[in-house]
């Protein structure tokens, strides 16, 4: 577009709360004659139908082609993504390549800046909430329900005893084969115990525990509280006075913080009995050795790094799916898109906070 000059008319337009069908029709007779250049001041906007968005869209190419001049200002980022996803389905499906100019980059960089800033500002303030009610705020009031701590121990916990058991089991199977295959080339079977022992107490036990959980229990997690938010429950528990996170989010933070221990052990427990199994019917290593070479290999602190583990996995876990689960808007399609974002970025953190341990503990 060419750029406005003082001699051409100026209009401005201030958009309203909701950009749609009655503003656009209230704006069409305003617009004739058309202005040169015409400012719509989105500084007020904070939801845009796509009744609004085609009519901006039809703004936009008529000043194009007929050399006037648009202006967008004050638009807030959530209404820009809008805007600019619906403009990015138009282009592909007209098969045209819209190519954007070092201005139009550098303010896409800076609006995904603004997003992540925001994103991690309320991350992090679900995190302090979750840690401030979980410990201090509950001692100072009650809005608990009662025998939630066990329901919902039974639920995260004891339900997946048996998927983490025998994912455990399988993948101690397939890690001491792979193992026992080298080291009975070398003669160095007897050295399977503590590699499988060390291995499982330190990271695979824990890992795979956090890594089954985040799929099952994260994914829980924020199904649940998204379906909440949605239905506008937690909007009637803040009505209420009550704290949404306290209600509802900490049940979990307490339930997945003393099962998850436990859970860790039972696959560390069967990731060894795994390798036990491949050490008496492939190494043909006598029973009491295996155990007595698992014995003599493991320390204290390798028990230690593995249940700190543990327990900041199973934060993570709930942190990661009730920050998704809080932030959804929308329907049914919202709820299943940030289903799927907790459960990748929970695994990925996960792995990510497994591979600073190792650097740390």
């Amino acid at each position: 577009m060419s750029l406005s000059t003082t001699e051409r008319s100026e209009h401005i337009i201030a958009v309203p709360e909701h950009c749609g069908r009655e503003w656009v029709s209230s704006s069409i007779p305003a617009l004739r004659p058309s202005p040169e250049t015409l400012t719509l001041d989105f500084s007020q906007t904070v939801r845009i139908d796509s009744a609004g968005i085609c009519f901006i869209r039809i703004l936009h190419s008529r000043y194009e082609s007929s050399g006037g001049k648009l202006i967008l200002r004050n638009i807030r980022p959530d209404v820009f993504k809008t805007l600019e996803a619906w403009g990015s389905s138009a282009t592909k499906e007209s098969g045209k390549k819209a190519p954007l100019s070092f201005d139009r980059r550098i303010a896409l960089i800076g609006i995904k800046a603004v997003q992540f800033r925001e994103i991690l500002k309320q991350a992090l303030s679900v995190l302090v909430e979750m840690l401030y009610w979980g410990t201090i705020g509950a001692l100072r009031r009650h809005d608990y329900r009662k025998g939630a701590l066990g329901e919902q121990m039974y639920q995260l916990g004891y339900k997946a005893f048996g998927i983490v058991g025998l994912l455990s089991f399988l993948i101690g199977l397939v890690v001491s084969l792979q193992t026992a295959m080298q080291l009975k080339t070398y003669g160095a079977g007897v050295f399977l115990a503590p590699l499988i022992g060390i291995t499982f107490v330190r990271e695979f036990g824990p890992l795979l525990t956090a890594i089954i959980l985040a799929g099952r229990t994260g994914s829980a997690t924020t199904a649940e509280i998204a379906t909440m938010a949605v239905g506008e429950e937690l909007d009637a528990l803040q009505t209420m006075g009550i704290n949404p996170i306290q209600f509802v989010v900490v049940p979990k933070f307490w339930a997945i913080s003393l099962t998850m221990p436990v859970l860790s052990i039972l696959s560390t427990v069967a990731g060894i009995v795994g390798g036990y199994f491949i050490a008496i019917f492939y190494l043909d290593l006598a029973s009491t050795l295996y155990w007595s070479e698992l014995g003599k290999n493991l320390y204290f602190d390798d028990v230690m790094a593995g249940f700190i583990k543990s327990v900041v996995f199973s934060w993570l876990i709930i942190w990661i799916g009730s920050f998704y689960g809080l932030r959804v808007r929308g329907g049914a399609e919202a709820v299943g898109r940030e289903t799927t974002a907790s459960v990748v970025t929970g695994i990925f953190i996960i792995i990510l906070a497994d591979a600073l341990f190792s650097f740390i503990i």
